[in-house]
């Protein structure tokens, strides 16, 4: 799975906020059904308001879940970066997609 693959609804090609998503569910969260698990319950108890935020280090990526909306920040970057700041309904909608390919995929349908 790459970037390319990263589709949801409402997905907008060369979009900077949509492609950042892709790249953060392909590089940090990969193919695993755990992680994605664990992103879509963080994103749920933030949404609910169980949890005030959420943040997550990955591989390549640092995020911060907020009930209106995430941050992602690259964690290597040569050059300090704009935080990027996505609505949370985008950024949910995209890992809930990914979550539902990587468990369809693990099950063999």
């Amino acid at each position: 799975m790459n970037q390319n693959n990263c589709n949801w609804p409402g997905r907008v090609p060369d979009d900077p906020a949509h492609d950042l998503i892709a790249a953060y569910l392909t590089l940090d969260i990969q193919k695993s059904p755990a992680w994605a698990d664990e992103l879509a319950q963080k994103i749920d108890e933030v949404q609910s308001g169980k949890l005030a935020s959420w943040e997550r280090t990955g591989n390549a990526y640092c995020l911060c879940v907020y009930p209106q909306h995430v941050e992602i920040e690259a964690n290597y970057a040569e050059e300090p970066v704009d935080i990027m700041r996505i609505p949370l309904t985008t950024f949910a909608e995209a890992a809930r997609a990914w979550q539902a390919m990587i468990h369809q995929r693990s099950s063999g349908d």
